[in-house]
This record gives C-alpha cells, sequence and structure tokens, in this order.
C-alpha cells in the first residue's frame, strides 16, 4: 500500500541545512499493524507527516497504492489526506465545548455526507469503540481514556485507508493505555485496519506485529525484514 524508496528530508534555517532523514526505505502493507518507535528528536514525527501526506516537501519516491505520489501538487496531497488517512493524537486535539457526537461527524462533514448517514455512522462509531450513548457528552467533561477514543472514533469514522497515530498513549497511566491499545489491535485484527503508530514507548511497541526503529533520522531496524531473513 505505502512504498518509501531512498526518502530524504532536509529543513532550512537561514543558511543552514539539516539533513533529518536519510535514504529511507519502507514498505507497508494493507492491514499491518506498525510500531516507528525513536528517541524525541530521531525523525519518526517527520516520517509519518510524509506518509500521512502533511509533508510535500522531500526527496525520494513515494508510492501509494502504485501512484507515484512524489509528483503530486499541495493540492493532490491535501484531497489524499482527507480522503485516505485517519489522525489520532497525544493531546487528543478535540473540540472541548462540542459534544462527542459533533466531534466525530467533522470527517463526515468535511466528506458531504448527509445528516442521516452522518448520524448513522457516529453512532455505529461511538459503539465500536465502546461509547455508545456518549453522543451528547463534552469531551471536558470525560477522562482521558474516554477522549482518546472519542479521537480515534472521529479518526475511523470516514473508513479511511489507514491511521496513523502518533503517541496514542503518551498522556494516559498504564492502565488505560493498554485499553486503548487493546482498541487499536482490535481495530486491526477484526477490521483489517491498517494502523501506523509512533511510540517512543518499547512496551507499545512490542504489541506490535511489526516495529521500525529510528535513531538521527536513519531506519536501523525493521522486524518484518529480519523476520524475511531469517526465514530465508
Amino acid at each position: 500500500m505505502i512504498t518509501l524508496k531512498n526518502i530524504n528530508k532536509y529543513y532550512h534555517q537561514g543558511s543552514q541545512r539539516f539533513h533529518v532523514l536519510h535514504d529511507i526505505n519502507i514498505e507497508i502493507d494493507q492491514g499491518e499493524l506498525v510500531a516507528i518507535i525513536g528517541e524525541s528528536g530521531s525523525g519518526k514525527s517527520t516520517l509519518i507527516n510524509i506518509i500521512g501526506f502533511l509533508d510535500d516537501d522531500f526527496e525520494g519516491t513515494y508510492f501509494y497504492q502504485d501512484h507515484p505520489i512524489h509528483d503530486y501538487t499541495r493540492k493532490q496531497f491535501s484531497s489524499l489526506r482527507n480522503q485516505n488517512v485517519g489522525f489520532v493524537f497525544q493531546n487528543f486535539k478535540l473540540l472541548r465545548e462540542s459534544t462527542v457526537a459533533d466531534n466525530v461527524a467533522l470527517p463526515l462533514l468535511y466528506a458531504g455526507k448527509s445528516r442521516k448517514e452522518i448520524n448513522g455512522r457516529v453512532s455505529e462509531t461511538l459503539k465500536q469503540v465502546g461509547l455508545a450513548g456518549y453522543e451528547e457528552q463534552l469531551p471536558k467533561n470525560m477522562s482521558g481514556g474516554q477522549q482518546q477514543r472519542v479521537s480515534i472514533a472521529r479518526a475511523i469514522s470516514a473508513h479511511p485507508q489507514f491511521l496513523i497515530t502518533d503517541e496514542p498513549t503518551g498522556a494516559l497511566d498504564s492502565e488505560t493505555s493498554q485499553e486503548i491499545m487493546n482498541l487499536f489491535k482490535s481495530l486491526n485484527q477484526q477490521e483489517g485496519t491498517t494502523i501506523i503508530m509512533v511510540t517512543h514507548d518499547p512496551h507499545v511497541a512490542e504489541q506490535c506485529e511489526r516495529v521500525i526503529k529510528i535513531i538521527d533520522g536513519r531506519v536501523i531496524s525493521d522486524s518484518k525484514e529480519e523476520n524475511q531473513r531469517a526465514g530465508n
């Protein structure tokens, strides 16, 4: 589904140029649950900005569903993002003064769905994440774990092709973190949702079927490739 070949990323600050990603080569198949692990400053967030069509300023080639999107315009990137990706963040990024239903409905509104279709999909998605009946609640009155479930419901409401989750358990206690991880694993195993999870937590990463480790903007290990080599 996703193929990155020789991806390099540079940032400019004044007259200086910083090389942030170095010759990244990654393939991610439909239905995978992948962890991208690395310390702060390793380049993992920069990488997922490229994977999630948030950043079109890079060198190298990116094929999505066999389409050479490295040639796309910024407008085309935006369209790809809206139609294909769901995002889950550490700090939830919910509209705290809007109802749970209104938060979950946002991607559906952007997609031009009818009010009847939106209402049905919101209820269905909230049930899927264990929040049936919470439509009229306000996020500001909910626990961190419940807010993250709302965030996940919003991310999957429009049936994206894949999810990108950036430190999704970073603001939660260990018990709640495990509940959220169980939800992600259920979405992956039962719904076939492709999930790319950025984390610095080895305990979170080890629950994923594949772990890609990044240090200083370089992929230094990929458990999928290592397993393939071991099988040869």
